[in-house]
């Protein structure tokens, strides 16, 4: 069984003796605890219980020891001791450490419209990007932050949705939401790759390559090379210039240097001087950087065109 939540402070900050309403928290007998707590402060942070506790109680309402009134509510103790910690003044606020916990604590803020802490778990959720996007997308959509949503959606990819630890959530977004997100990013992949082949494809650059000795080895180096980036790109869909370099300089290097090519006037051996283009070589280190620049720079148009379209536009 995983655990949601950090273990909890001691209970004794939820007892003090001049609270005035006890939240019975639990769904099943054996796992309620008690919670001392105070109306005005739980009034102030949600309508809901502010209207709780305006409503005239009924003659048979549970009392604790003390004579205080009982408020049963359904959330895990977990949960209520959270909530109640982000809500009282003066008290640290808890940590979330994984996605389902966060989700149970929005649930929560939900039910009782508790929208003061909102920010807070908004700004949680995007914490966990882009380790995790889709259950961050998940979560985005059940609760209806947009923003959040095409962030979630923009780093994603198709390995995200394979993603097994947050099954259960998927069940609270629509199929819209679901379909929406399987077809940006299958979409992008296929643009993305497409634009990957067309700019490092060997077939294309031949012509430039038939007058230098990188001729023989440029076929396997551009094979390498835009498997690497094809790959670099399937993990991370904002793959930026800095990356495709580093991926440059992991992919052997293609035979050294060109062929110095014959004057057809002269009949002498024209010197480049070291000058990358001299031949229009496509595989001299710089020409390849300039490619993988403009490269990159495709990407990132294909990212914001496919997020426009998919959920509206000023997205990415």
């Amino acid at each position: 069984m995983s655990v949601l939540f950090r273990p909890s402070m001691p209970p004794a900050l939820f007892t003090t003796k001049d609270g005035d309403v006890v939240l019975r928290a639990g769904p099943v007998l054996d796992s309620k605890r008690d919670f001392r707590v105070h109306k005005f402060i739980l009034s102030l942070a949600s309508p809901v219980f502010k209207d709780m506790f305006t409503f005239p109680q009924p003659p048979n309402q549970s009392l604790n020891e003390q004579q205080l009134p009982i408020v049963d509510v359904m959330e895990p103790p977990e949960v209520i001791d959270r909530i109640l910690r982000f809500i009282y003044p003066g008290v640290e606020p808890p940590k979330v450490v994984n996605i389902p916990s966060l989700a149970a604590l929005l649930s929560a803020a939900d039910k009782y419209n508790i929208t003061s802490i909102y920010p807070i778990l908004k700004n949680t959720l995007k914490t966990f990007l882009p380790g995790n996007p889709f259950g961050v997308y998940v979560v985005a959509c059940r609760f209806g932050f947009s923003e959040e949503a095409k962030e979630a959606a923009k780093v994603g990819n198709t390995q995200s949705i394979m993603y097994t630890g947050f099954d259960e959530g998927v069940g609270h977004i629509s199929s819209t939401d679901l379909l929406r997100w399987v077809r940006f990013v299958q979409g992008r992949e296929e643009e993305g790759r497409s634009a990957i082949e067309g700019a490092l494809n060997w077939w294309d650059l031949a012509d430039l390559v038939t007058a230098c000795s990188h001729r023989k080895g440029s076929k396997d180096f551009y094979f390498r090379l835009e498997r690497a980036v094809g790959d670099a790109f399937a993990r991370d869909p904002c793959v930026g210039v800095k990356d495709l370099f580093a991926v440059l300089d992991s992919v052997p290097d293609p035979p050294p240097g060109c062929a110095p090519l014959l004057d057809s006037e002269s009949g002498d051996f024209y010197d480049d001087m070291g000058a990358d283009d001299a031949f229009s070589c496509p595989v001299q280190p710089m020409t390849i950087r300039r490619k993988l620049a403009n490269l990159a720079g495709d990407l990132s148009r294909i990212n914001r065109k496919m997020l426009g379209e998919a959920f509206g536009k000023g997205s990415g």
